[in-house]
């Protein structure tokens, strides 16, 4: 369900840190995000505390959408099997390895724990094909809210997949994904076209927690969609006003930035007092457009003085905007 795959549960136990899917999904799109998650885990940082009810209704949509699909399996005459819990215990561990061995056709919520990595599988469906089971094995299909299958689902199944694999000694070839609106048809898609993929950021992952908290280099929290669903995020919208980042100007693009820092600006305040015309030639982009954020740098910077919303009108240009409207015509 959405609340158990975004969480991140990096926990350290003992000496050794545990990782999901969640820190998976984490690390592919923010690194800042994966060094934060790691300093809790070490005891070095606070967990942050975030409640959002536009999160709480997406994990009770996603918890819907989950039943639904359950009850859309009993209804075509499958027994499900669910594993109590939240998270992941040896109790849990034990049930759905148990399930698993007696055959049970449907196992929701199961539980995955393989060496540093555990996860909370939607639905693990027998499959007709012999393992170390017996003469069946499982498949992992995953309940989505989205209609289109981004790379956050991607890594998720793959690991899961991965996961399987260990317990029943034989790889799944698909994992599933079900999207609203399919009448509850499963996606199938084949995890060996992900395989490397796959590899890639999770060895990127554990390469990163491999030492202590901090000493590996992690970028910049820049803004990204990911911020929407991060708990970090009121983290690193406190650390870039602090640092009075660049990315605070309305419209700037992430390549200008990098072009105004290898140009000696680091700053907003910086950024508002470059002179105009430009001193330098824009490696890439008109300088008009690097114009145009300089000056918009410098009314955010003017308002933030003044304590003020400003705004200033911009010159009509014909051709541009409403002028490229059609002339007005009787009815």
């Amino acid at each position: 369900m959405q609340r158990q795959h975004l969480a991140g549960e990096m926990q350290k136990i003992g000496a050794k840190i545990n990782l999901s899917a969640g820190d998976l999904v984490g690390h592919l799109n923010c690194h800042y995000l994966t060094n934060l998650d790691l300093k809790v885990a070490n005891g070095e940082l606070a967990k942050p505390k975030i409640w959002d009810p536009v999160l709480e209704a997406l994990a009770a949509r996603g918890a819907e959408h989950e039943q639904g699909y359950i009850d859309h399996l009993k209804s075509g005459g499958l027994a499900v099997t669910r594993i109590d819990g939240i998270g992941i215990d040896s109790t849990a561990v034990v049930a759905t390895r148990e399930a698993m061995a007696r055959g049970d056709a449907v196992i929701a919520q199961g539980a995955l724990q393989v060496g540093l990595w555990n996860g909370r599988t939607d639905i693990l469906l027998r499959v007709e094909k012999p393992s170390l089971l017996g003469a069946w094995s499982y498949e992992v299909i995953d309940t989505k809210l989205a209609r289109e299958t981004k790379a956050n689902t991607v890594l998720q199944i793959s690991l899961y997949s991965d996961m399987l694999s260990n317990v029943q000694g034989i790889a799944p070839v698909v994992a599933h994904v079900v999207t609203p609106g399919t009448n509850f048809e499963p996606e199938a898609y084949r995890i060996a076209d992900y395989a490397a993929y796959y590899r890639h950021v999770r060895g990127s992952l554990e390469r990163a927690i491999a030492g202590p908290a901090g000493t590996s280099v992690s970028p910049y929290p820049e803004p990204i969609d990911h911020c929407d669903v991060c708990r970090w995020r009121r983290h690193c919208e406190e650390k870039r006003r602090a640092d009075d980042h660049m990315s605070l100007v309305a419209g700037i693009s992430k390549s200008q930035i990098g072009e105004l820092e290898r140009r000696g600006v680091g700053t907003m305040s910086a950024l508002a007092a470059v002179p105009i015309p430009l001193p330098w030639r824009p490696d890439r982009g008109a300088a008009s457009s690097y114009e145009r954020v300089r000056e918009q740098a410098r009314i955010q910077v003017e308002g933030r003085t003044a304590d003020a919303m400003l705004h200033e009108v911009l010159p009509l240009e014909s051709g541009f905007g409403l002028f490229r409207l059609p002339e007005p015509s009787a009815g």
